[in-house]
């Protein structure tokens, strides 16, 4: 059975490592079993200093991966980890293409060759992603054709797009990473009948020697949701939620009207409780206000089990049987001569 660890200020994250103080001798050594998930944004389309848009990086083993790309990625990918951070993501799973999620993946296509990239960027994400970054690669051609004909080596610009649904659609080295569809599409709210438009929002689910995590993407939260199943009995089950605004202003009517896509606290309680992850935990919170104690109260009623509040640079780190829960540290900004990115 696996138990929770709460650890604050007593990790140095260095060199990409854990190093813990003595009196912490049972954090984990990092070696390629390790499952590390830093959320670099647990906000939502509302600007916020507090909670940058949704992207969550995971590193396991070799791999780092990004799912989805929201406003300020670049700035806090490179607090968690310098100029290596920004160059190592390779790999970037879409949810689905509303800006909040998609905006942010000129600069990990752009900042990451510029800094160092020289394999291709994969990007897998619903119907429509192609379309998508074939229009940022016509926006940008200047930019690269700039870049390269005064010395920056062409190697990193490549693109590699899957378009992806239901199943499997990453398995290497250890790890496994499937999307399914999940309900995020607009409906009529008197039917419940989808109105039509076209392509899907997907969640995704990402296995890594004996470590569970599914994100939820962008969903309003049903019995028959498939995250009932994909997350059962998972490590880690990270779940968005809204807040109802009260009030009958225009505004808090029109915040209200995605109510109809989106989870309250009840609704991914009965998830929580549905699929019994080891651990529950809150992201892309709207409002990004929203405190802590809010969303347990909300979600008390419907859910027991253990749950987490994410923040912007919370970490999560899967070793063994243990789930760690902490604070990522933030990298000094350092310099770009002196980073050593390009000697890999």
């Amino acid at each position: 059975m696996k138990y929770f660890k709460t650890i604050f200020l007593s990790i140095a994250f260095i060199l990409g490592q854990f190093t813990a103080f003595a009196a912490q001798s049972d954090m984990p050594s990092v070696d390629n079993d390790v499952m590390k998930i830093t959320f670099l944004g647990t906000g939502a389309p509302r600007p916020s200093t507090e909670r940058y848009g949704p992207s969550i990086l995971v590193e396991a083993g070799d791999h780092k991966i990004l799912v989805d790309a929201g406003p300020g990625m670049r700035e806090r990918l490179f607090e968690a980890g310098g100029f290596d951070a920004i160059s190592g993501v390779d790999h970037v799973l879409v949810t689905h293409l509303h800006f909040d999620h998609t905006v942010s993946i000129p600069s990990v296509w752009l900042s990451g060759w510029l800094f160092g990239r020289r394999v291709p960027l994969k990007i897998q994400g619903p119907a429509g992603i192609k379309d998508m970054m074939e229009n940022i690669k016509r926006a940008y051609q200047w930019d690269v054709d700039y870049r390269v004909m005064v010395g920056v080596p062409i190697a990193g610009t490549e693109l590699e797009i899957e378009e992806v649904s239901n199943g499997v659609i990453f398995d290497e080295g250890g790890l496994k990473i499937t999307s399914f569809e999940v309900e995020h599409m607009p409906i009529n709210v008197g039917t419940g009948e989808l109105l039509g438009l076209r392509g899907e929002t997907l969640g995704f689910r990402i296995d890594y020697k004996g470590h569970s995590v599914v994100f939820s993407g962008d969903t309003r939260s049903t019995p028959a949701s498939e995250l009932n199943e994909q997350g059962k009995g998972v490590d880690i089950l990270i779940h968005e939620v809204q807040v109802p605004s009260a009030g009958a202003t225009a505004e808090a009517n029109l915040a209200n009207v995605s109510l109809t896509v989106h989870s309250t606290p009840a609704q991914t309680g009965l998830v929580f409780a549905t699929a019994k992850p080891k651990m529950a935990v809150y992201s892309h919170i709207i409002p990004p206000g929203t405190t802590e104690e809010d969303l347990r109260r909300l979600t008390a009623p419907y859910y027991s089990g253990p749950l987490t509040v994410a923040h912007d640079f919370m970490e999560i780190t899967l070793s063994g049987d243990e789930i760690y829960i902490g604070e990522r540290v933030k990298q000094s900004d350092g310099k770009f001569e002196q980073s050593n990115v390009l000697k890999k």
